[in-house]
């Protein structure tokens, strides 16, 4: 049965602005609000914010993209990885317990909190388009394993990736994780109805009413100073860590 529909809106509105905030799908938000107030277990409800994800995220890249805020360079290794950690993700949902993947996630989100929080800024606009773009490949196909199991987790992990690695400033960075997460949560989505997980109504009613908002917010976010979205992006994984393993109903 489908969740009443104002619960649907509010939490699409909500997973819009910290989609476009933040440069990550909203799944932190869809995830435990699915299961808090729509009654979800935790597979349907990863399920389902994989298919809300794909507009929510469509509409914050296009805010980010009107600034130029995009690398494409960049995000083809990212997307080339994703991509394959997305379908092992996605096979093994059905099949393996969660919870030492949470508290994986968990320990390095909270690590790179620390490290946006209180290490110098490192990301000067100074972009590496050079070989080490390589390495991308096999970061991003744990991000997308990761990112597949647990709901939480692409654009988290991307977004300091791209900026202490690889000298993307914090807005170009977000903009770069959002384009990477739409083939990422198409294929995604794919796989996992066809394994019969997630709504596509609620879905539908989520991300949809989160788009005007992604895209509103997005203005916001690329005018922000690169200390404050820093900052802001560490408190978002300190609740993302905690939100990953955190009790929450099977």
């Amino acid at each position: 049965m489908t969740a009443r529909r104002p619960v649907l809106v509010g939490i699409g509105l909500l997973a819009g602005v910290m989609s476009a905030l933040f440069g990550v799908g909203g799944g932190a938000v869809v995830v435990p609000a699915l299961v808090a107030w729509c009654g979800r277990d935790q597979r349907q409800a990863v399920a389902t914010s994989f298919l809300a994800i794909g507009p929510l995220s469509l509409a914050a890249m296009i805010g980010y993209a009107l600034h130029g805020e995009v690398d494409v360079v960049v995000a083809l290794p990212l997307i080339a990885g994703s991509l394959i950690g997305a379908w092992i993700g996605t096979h093994l949902l059905t099949k393996l317990p969660l919870g030492v993947l949470r508290w994986i996630f968990a320990v390095f989100a909270f690590g790179i909190a620390v490290r946006m929080a209180f290490g110098t800024a490192e990301s000067t606009g100074a972009v590496d388009h050079g070989w080490r773009l390589v390495w991308l490949i096999p970061a991003a196909v744990a991000i997308g394993v990761l990112a597949a199991l647990t709901g939480v987790g692409g654009g988290a992990a991307m977004v300091p990736l791209m900026q202490l690695g690889y000298g993307l400033s914090a807005v170009l960075a977000k903009g770069t994780s959002l384009l990477v997460i739409l083939p990422t949560s198409a294929l995604g989505s794919w796989r996992n109805l066809r394994n019969g997980l997630g709504s596509v109504p609620e879905a539908l009613w989520i991300g949809c009413s989160g788009m005007l908002a992604a895209l509103a917010t997005a203005q916001l976010s690329v005018r922000l100073p690169q200390g404050v979205a820093d900052r802001l992006f560490a408190c978002f994984l300190v609740f993302v860590a905690l939100r990953t393993v955190w009790p929450r109903r099977a």
